[in-house]
């Protein structure tokens, strides 16, 4: 939580947030597992805002309006197709594993911004960190994360 601002990656099936760990330089990671399917939960303690969504750089093309203070909303893959609309998790990938690459290039960025009244007042970023079997990543309780 940074402020009034919220964001988490969450398990798409139970909405639980995934275990996430800190960096020296403050950075936080969620640790996740290759092959599972998510959303990034968004809450706010603050009304007229806007979040708006990116996954490695990429945006979801679409955003949250939060017209007053809110519980937890949930971005996925939206669709739209004649009227229906739909969203569906995301879904994290396997790292592609690279000789001579650093452990923080086998990491993703998930990034929320948040606006109000046309401006940017924050941008909130989580970096997640997969299973992704470098000599860098640490075994705890069965499951990989980075070392601090």
């Amino acid at each position: 939580k940074v402020g009034a601002f919220a964001v988490e990656l969450v398990a798409a099936d139970t909405k639980e947030p995934f275990k996430e760990h800190t960096a020296p330089d403050g950075q936080v990671y969620a640790e996740v597992e290759p092959g599972v399917d998510y959303f990034i939960s968004t809450r706010t303690d603050v009304g007229r805002v806007r979040f708006e969504y990116s996954v490695d750089g990429v945006n979801l093309g679409y955003g949250h309006n939060f017209g007053r203070p809110s519980i937890s909303r949930y971005a996925g893959s939206y669709l739209s197709i004649d009227g229906k609309q739909t969203m569906t998790a995301l879904h994290f990938n396997k790292t592609r594993e690279a000789q001579d690459v650093t452990p923080d290039r086998l990491t993703g960025k998930i990034k929320a911004r948040v606006y109000t009244f046309g401006e940017e007042i924050k941008a909130e970023e989580k970096n997640f960190v997969t299973a992704s079997l470098t000599a860098d990543s640490t075994l705890l309780g069965g499951k990989k994360c980075i070392k601090s």
